[in-house]
């Protein structure tokens, strides 16, 4: 039995999810950067925004919610300061933290650890 060549569709998934692992690793390194992340890909900025604008996708919310995930597994480890979770998440305040978290979940950080993780 021949195995069906992959669709278009196949390889988008597999570029989002490809951009996402990447992020994550730039993330644990420091800072995230889309140029850095469309050169590991071998691709131009303007090629990677445009692959991803096919699938419905920009950087910014791949990294949102590379970002998002990793927040949520952060949050379990309740000796882990907000201010360290912040900085490991790449941003640059923890009040920047606090906003985007409070975006995700409808409440802040602390308030979400407490009433989560009591």
């Amino acid at each position: 039995m021949a195995s069906e060549p992959l669709g278009p569709e196949a390889v988008r998934v597999s570029l989002s999810n490809r951009v996402s692992s990447l992020i994550s690793i730039q993330l644990a390194r420091g800072k995230v950067g889309v140029e850095v992340v469309a050169s590991q890909l071998h691709m131009s900025r303007y090629t990677l925004h445009k692959k991803l604008k096919r699938e419905g996708l920009t950087f910014a919310l791949l990294l949102e919610d590379v970002r998002r995930k990793q927040a949520l597994t952060y949050m379990q480890d309740k000796s882990k300061p907000l201010v360290e979770i912040a900085e490991q998440l790449g941003f640059s305040e923890l009040s920047a933290f606090s906003r985007a978290f409070k975006r995700w979940m409808g409440t802040s950080p602390a308030e979400y650890r407490s009433v989560r993780f009591s």
